[in-house]
């Protein structure tokens, strides 16, 4: 019987004119199911609507530059009514934050069961696929549900060190309403690193990395760090390894992307530019979604000049201890990520590597990185079992955003005190920094006043999922 079911792709449209054709989407569009999924074309708008997808109340906000930063103490919240306040004192029973959670949840299932559906009916369509595009909608789809799987399981697993047996959150794998078994932490990273190791394979036929517009261009294979691809697939075992604790895989896959040579890093003289300033290092981007709407959010969190309420409504830190942050009395003044992005009024600092420029061009706006070359840099640094090559590494990026290397004897101490600076510093308000202590179990989480338990980084499933779901 043909399947009367309807798929919504509300398509954001770009301003920038070389984008349209990658994101040739009728906003709005209702397409029947079986129409969709009987041309590659149809195909390629099913894998842009589920980055889309990952976008709104997801990567575009509460993931990376609110809600987990505010988790990692990424920011003031201090003041009474500031909207992240509850947030940052790990309070999950708290209605708002509650909300946020079921937000979160509701929305990750709804864009993984996007992939799913996908997957559901690629292989019966590949002779419709030219070239080796269906190597790479399968591979992206594959990628993309092992991507945001373990973000889930990030939030909503056990802390890796002493809950690899522990359930967790389900892996679904099938598109549809049955409910989906729990699985435990060990289980999730099992599945995820499955369907990546297929994505790899799959997204093998083609490792360029670019960013071409124009006329000719191949839709499949532009902007390619918006995409999930073949190296973002590599970069994502190193980065689920090593919260798996198999330190010698973590490094195999985090240094394989860096001798790829394919993402160089941001050069100082584009922070000098008066127009197409590259604040969030995108040439170093080995998997970024492109967010159309993300510059009313930045200016109404990151921008506090003349916002009378910025104490409740904005991002921020005390001066002082943006200064700590980035050691500047140590050095750090001339660090780029705090010389060039960082912006201080009133003795308050706030970050603009977010800020949007107007016509800027297409690879440096509306960029949220999901996974950056330097974290490849710090996985093989924590991983190594050489711990003068881990101050090499460390020392690698410290000279590209404008630090003195690192001369002092390097133990294991003085190592994992120069990857957790560097996360501050590097991932400031991009939501990794609340992960990264999860890994390690680290209590409290510094510049936190709450005493914090294991528990504390754990969010609680929806009340609906524990209802319907027979949690």
């Amino acid at each position: 019987m043909k399947k009367s079911l309807y798929i919504l792709f509300s398509i954001l449209t770009l301003t920038a004119l070389s984008c349209k054709k990658w994101l040739d989407v009728k906003p709005g569009t209702q397409v029947k199911q079986d129409e969709l999924f009987s041309t590659e074309a149809g195909f390629n708008q099913a894998i842009l609507g589920s980055y889309v997808q990952m976008g709104p109340g997801l990567y575009a906000g509460n993931m990376t530059t609110t809600m987990i930063s505010a988790l990692g103490q990424n920011y003031q919240t201090t003041a009474s009514g500031h909207f992240l306040l509850e947030m940052t004192k790990y309070n999950y029973t708290n209605p708002a934050v509650k909300d946020s959670i079921k937000t979160i949840w509701s929305k990750m299932y709804t864009a993984i069961g996007g992939v799913n559906n996908i997957l559901a009916h690629v292989d019966a369509a590949k002779p419709v696929f030219l070239g080796n595009h269906y190597n790479l909608v399968k591979g992206e789809a594959l990628g993309l549900r092992a991507y945001m799987h373990f973000d889930l399981l990030r939030m909503f697993g056990p802390v890796p060190v002493n809950g690899q047996n522990v359930k967790a959150i389900p892996y679904t794998k099938a598109f549809g309403k049955q409910v989906t078994p729990l699985s435990t932490t060990a289980q999730v990273i099992t599945a995820c690193l499955e369907d990546l190791d297929q994505a790899e394979e799959l997204l093998s036929v083609y490792k360029d990395i670019v960013y071409n517009s124009g006329t000719g261009v191949d839709e499949f294979t532009s902007y390619t760090r918006n995409h999930f691809n073949y190296w973002a697939a590599k970069a994502l075992k190193a980065r689920i390894y090593l919260y798996k604790g198999d330190k010698v895989n973590a490094a195999k896959y985090a240094k394989e992307v860096i001798a790829s040579g394919k993402f160089p890093f941001v050069s100082r003289s584009t922070f000098t530019l008066t127009t197409n300033q590259d604040r969030t290092f995108s040439t170093e981007h080995i998997f970024a979604l492109h967010i159309p709407l993300l510059r009313p959010q930045v200016d109404r969190r990151f921008r506090l000049d003349g916002n009378q309420n910025y104490q409740t409504t904005t991002l921020y830190l005390p001066q002082a201890t943006m200064r700590t942050l980035f050691d500047v009395a140590s050095g750090g003044s001339t660090d780029y990520r705090y010389l060039y992005l960082v912006n201080t009024t009133n003795n308050v600092s706030y970050t603009t590597k977010f800020w949007q420029q107007d016509n800027a061009i297409l690879q440096v706006s509306n960029q949220m990185p999901m996974i950056r070359l330097s974290e490849m840099y710090y996985i093989a640094a924590e991983a190594t079992s050489d711990l003068n090559e881990a101050a090499e590494l460390i020392n690698k990026i410290r000279v590209q955003r404008g630090l003195e290397a690192i001369v002092t004897p390097f133990n294991e101490t003085t190592r994992m005190q120069e990857i957790a600076k560097e996360h501050n510093k590097e991932f400031y308000a991009e939501g990794q920094l609340f992960f990264y202590y999860k890994r390690l179990g680290t209590l409290p989480v510094p510049r936190s006043t709450v005493a914090m338990t294991e528990k504390s980084y754990v969010f609680p499933l929806p009340d609906d999922e524990i209802e319907f779901g027979n949690r």
